[in-house]
């Protein structure tokens, strides 16, 4: 069965995409309203903006420079704090940061050789890294997120999908967000011999009227297999880059709710905390569903790669995956607990690359006050700090991931028609910065955006609607060289 799942603003208003006329082919559900754009105040007359004339060139329109801009410029304020590596690091997403003590590097190490390795099937010849699937995404951690030679594929020229990319699937159920009935929580693309693989992933491009090119993701069920329940959606989830995660496990709670005030009180955008059961506010994650590092590295360890541990002990296969249930296994943990917990240091020490823009980057400093006076930074925003409770090493630290952890609301823009906990399907966390343009210059075909839909910073920025509407215009409403220098500032991150 081969069933096609696409959002757009198109979709969403009810339309039909061309490329899905085929009546084998079932559109993913969709419950998002479009907004009206036509009442969108001008980017020019907003007060924010102030009364600059849109076709004013740079030099006439007077910027205020933030202190954070006056921080990253002037005062040399390392971009991770004291985790940033050193300029022209070689193996960037990998190293540690250079403050780490001594003590910390062993588990350090242990941790990265965890999340390098392939996992072979269990039994297999290294008693430590066997287990992998019966299900499965990929077979190392590094086999999806970027390290020092760039992003892992995600959307391929031929219609395939790589790894970079992986398929969530949701239904609503009384009120809830739950997997499918068959396929579970993730639609699994590879299995172990003896095991049937979910079925094959591959996508179609969308332009939209703006020439802007958006998935289309088609899902093909291995023969023989369930069909998706009629009301299971599908999401493709971008990876991330992994940096500085240490430190924005080390936000204070409070603090990220004191930010969702502040914004709702005012502000031109209203993020809110996404408060998990257990009452912390989660942080990691496109939705925000995992409040500390080791929990995102259990699930991702179970979901992607089919590694059991304490957190995550059972395989995931579905009541109705026999051969998956009747497969061989490495028993509740496959991932000890020492070793999970060495994959949860390595991703909170390893180093966040430095802000490369010197001092006399005029262009770059330019992007900078633009990025801050159009509204970028009311999201993204430049400087935390971590609570004075945290590990020693974390403690009282200011550093600079140019997020705020929280859910916005991004319209149906963005919208793909999945929730996760309580994040409706256009709700995301607003992602870390930091990284990004690194990743960018080491890539063939990076791709930004929670789905990949963007190659570039101009593409993802004209993507953002519901919150991030207001300073997209704003982008739009500059000239080219402003547009170009805050771009340039973006790819210094």
């Amino acid at each position: 069965m081969r069933l096609s799942f696409f959002v757009s603003a198109l979709l969403l208003a009810g339309g039909a995409s061309a490329a899905c006329a085929s009546p084998e082919v079932e559109h993913l559900p969709h419950d998002v309203d479009v907004e009206d754009s036509s009442d969108d105040v001008d980017a020019a007359a907003d007060p924010g903006w102030g009364d600059a004339d849109v076709n004013t060139t740079d030099a006439d329109r007077p910027l205020e420079e933030a202190d954070w801009i006056v921080a990253l410029f002037d005062e040399g304020a390392p971009l991770g704090g004291p985790l940033t590596s050193a300029p022209g690091v070689n193996f960037a997403f990998l190293e540690i940061a250079d403050a780490i003590p001594v003590e910390l590097t062993q588990n350090f190490s242990v941790g990265r050789e965890l999340f390098m390795a392939d996992w072979d099937p269990a039994p297999g010849p290294r008693a430590v890294l066997d287990g992998l699937g019966p299900h499965f995404h990929e077979t190392s951690c590094v086999g999806c997120h970027p390290t020092s030679a760039g992003r892992p594929p995600t959307l391929l020229d031929d219609g395939d999908v790589a790894p970079g990319l992986l398929i969530r699937l949701r239904r609503p159920d009384d009120g809830h967000w739950v997997g499918d009935p068959h396929y579970g929580e993730q639609f699994q693309p590879r299995a172990l011999a003896g095991v049937a693989p979910e079925g094959a992933v591959h996508w179609q491009p969308h332009p939209d009227d703006r020439g802007l090119i958006s998935p289309e993701i088609v899902l093909t069920t291995s023969e023989d297999a369930p069909t998706l329940h009629s009301e299971t959606r599908a999401s493709a989830r971008n990876s991330p880059q992994i940096v500085g995660m240490g430190l924005l496990e080390a936000i204070a709670d409070d603090d990220l709710r004191a930010l969702a005030n502040a914004q709702s009180e005012g502000g031109r955008v209203s993020g809110r905390v996404h408060v998990r059961p257990d009452g912390r506010v989660g942080r990691f994650g496109w939705k925000s569903l995992h409040t500390t590092v080791l929990a995102q590295s259990a699930a991702a360890f179970a979901e992607d790669i089919g590694i059991t541990s304490a957190l995550h002990p059972e395989e995931s296969c579905t009541p109705t995956q026999l051969d998956c249930l009747d497969a061989p296994s490495g028993g509740a943990s496959e991932l000890a607990d020492s070793g999970l917990e060495a994959v949860a240091e390595f991703q909170r020490y390893v180093g966040v690359p430095a802000f490369r823009a010197t001092t006399d980057d005029a262009q770059a400093r330019q992007g900078a006050r633009h990025f801050d006076a159009i509204g970028c930074a009311d999201c993204h925003t430049p400087r935390q700090h971590t609570s004075p409770d945290a590990a020693e090493l974390l403690a009282s630290q200011a550093f600079f991931p140019f997020t705020d952890l929280l859910l916005h609301d991004m319209g149906p823009e963005l919208a793909d028609a999945v929730g996760e906990g309580d994040a409706t399907p256009s709700e995301w966390r607003t992602p870390p910065l930091w990284g990004l343009g690194l990743v960018l210059q080491r890539s063939d075909d990076a791709r930004l955006l929670h789905d990949g839909r963007a190659t570039t910073f101009d593409e993802a920025i004209r993507w953002h609607g519901g919150e991030g509407l207001d300073a997209r215009q704003r982008y739009e409403a500059l000239s080219p060289a402003e547009q170009e220098a805050l771009v340039h500032f973006l790819e210094q991150l």
